[in-house]
């Protein structure tokens, strides 16, 4: 019999979980090889425009493209990147003392998809989609149960890197993105629907259209929209008044926090949270980048509850 959790898209849920996995591939690359895998996939990128484009160098367009993509995928599965990811988020769930599974069964990212879209969804000049592969739960320090759905995947900081970012030992470019949205639910039903996302960078003058709150730096991070939880109208001050019982000054102080942390953004929808976002984490040694993931999902699963009591 499986152990049952509180679950926000089916109630309840008692999954398979995975067993620890502490095993390891006979061999590995060498570190320097696994380092070439990004740049030989991004190489495939222009490679394949000169063979799209130029007579003369298609030839080497087609070869260049071949090595990039032929080579990154051959160093992904020879180096046994996929295990090597699952194995670190299943590391952060053992020590966060959550229940894990690796893999998600079929339609169970659908049903999750439709539940949230706003946050699976790519918005020019405002956020970039999130992916999820790997889910857990447990509860809160504070004893509140929650669920984490999260994905690690490997990065390269090129350009900068993302705004949410964190580094240890040599600086390097290479490392893993880990992008993470968490559930729980509120002690009261707000009754209504909030989603709260990264501003738009075009959010000038008449083009910011969005709610507005009285936190001038609120609304310079965040770009909020409200509809009623259970899709029916209501009447407009009603809808206000429950937009300012949850967009409180606590809970807004706290988020301006998180947009920094984690390119946060959050949906109120009803009773339930989601709170989510990435960090963009760099190291060369494997065990320092595994520490990193370990405490990337801790913090976010600390700061996802940080806000609940501002909210209710």
């Amino acid at each position: 019999m499986h152990e049952t959790f509180w679950d926000p898209f089916d109630g309840t849920q008692s999954p398979a979980l995975s067993a620890p996995d502490k095993s390891a591939p006979n061999w590995v690359l060498p570190d320097y090889l696994k380092r070439l895998e990004l740049p030989l996939l991004l190489l495939a990128f222009p490679a394949f425009a000169i063979a799209a484009f130029s007579d003369t160098y298609r030839f080497y367009g087609v070869a260049a493209f071949t090595i990039g993509i032929g080579g990154g995928l051959a160093i992904n599965h020879f180096s046994d990147a996929e295990g090597t990811l699952r194995r670190r988020l299943q590391a952060a769930a053992e020590a966060l003392g959550f229940a894990f599974r690796g893999n998600m069964p079929d339609g169970r990212l659908g049903t999750i998809r439709r539940r949230v879209p706003e946050l699976f969804t790519l918005r020019i000049g405002g956020s970039i989609p999130l992916v999820i592969s790997s889910e857990m739960w447990g509860k809160s320090p504070s004893g509140v149960p929650l669920w984490l759905g999260a994905a690690a995947l490997q990065s390269a900081a090129l350009f900068g890197g993302p705004k949410q970012d964190r580094s240890v030992g040599p600086d390097t470019m290479f490392g893993n993105t880990v992008m993470m949205i968490a559930g729980y639910r509120l002690e009261r039903d707000t009754g209504i629907r909030v989603l709260i996302m990264p501003e738009f960078v075009t959010a000038i003058g008449p083009l910011d259209r969005d709610i507005k709150t009285e936190s001038v730096e609120f609304n310079a991070k965040f770009n909020i929209r409200m509809s009623m939880a259970d899709g029916q109208s209501a009447v407009p001050d009603e809808a206000t008044a429950d937009l300012l019982r949850v967009l409180t000054p606590a809970f807004q102080a706290t988020l301006i926090d998180l947009a920094d942390r984690f390119a946060a953004r959050v949906v109120v929808d009803g009773d339930t949270v989601f709170f989510a976002g990435y960090q963009n984490l760099r190291a060369l040694d494997a065990e320092q980048l595994t520490g990193l993931v370990k405490s990337a999902v801790d913090r976010f699963a600390e700061a996802a509850v940080s806000f609940k009591r501002y909210a209710e």
